[in-house]
């Protein structure tokens, strides 16, 4: 799901999860794509574990009532994805902050690769996120 503007967004896109019963049972792995204006990147790699997103959650809606705060969540392999929301200042003005990394093979060996930044949104995308990650907990 899209989360922010035309040219400044990140896309949250759940691909796979772990079965009930299995280890890892409901982890999820993701595609992230974060555009911003002319810099984007995309990678569908990202395992999120499930106490993390639930953890996450109870941040996010605690950020919605108070307007005031942050919310982190981070891959299960560490600078995978580094996501936070949090307010800005004293009138509850949001932003996200968001990292990608990824080693490439360029044939002779792995490079890393890191898309980072942050952009505004506006208050009520706080409740699309809970969706979203409300969403990978079903």
């Amino acid at each position: 799901m899209h989360i922010g503007s035309e040219h400044e967004y990140i896309n949250i896109i759940e691909i796979d999860r772990n079965a009930a019963g299995s280890p890892c049972a409901g982890n999820i792995k993701a595609e992230i794509t974060l555009k911003l204006h002319s810099f984007q990147g995309s990678y569908d790699e990202v395992w999120l574990e499930h106490s993390e997103i639930m953890r996450f959650l109870s941040e996010v809606k605690n950020l919605e009532s108070s307007h005031r705060g942050s919310a982190k969540i981070a891959s299960v392999s560490p600078d995978e994805l580094l996501f936070e929301v949090r307010s800005f200042d004293n009138l509850g003005h949001m932003e996200i902050e968001v990292q990608l990394h990824c080693y490439q093979f360029d044939g002779t060996k792995y490079r890393p690769t890191f898309l980072k930044g942050e952009f505004e949104i506006n208050p009520s995308n706080l409740h699309k996120i809970i969706s979203i990650f409300e969403a990978f907990t079903i």
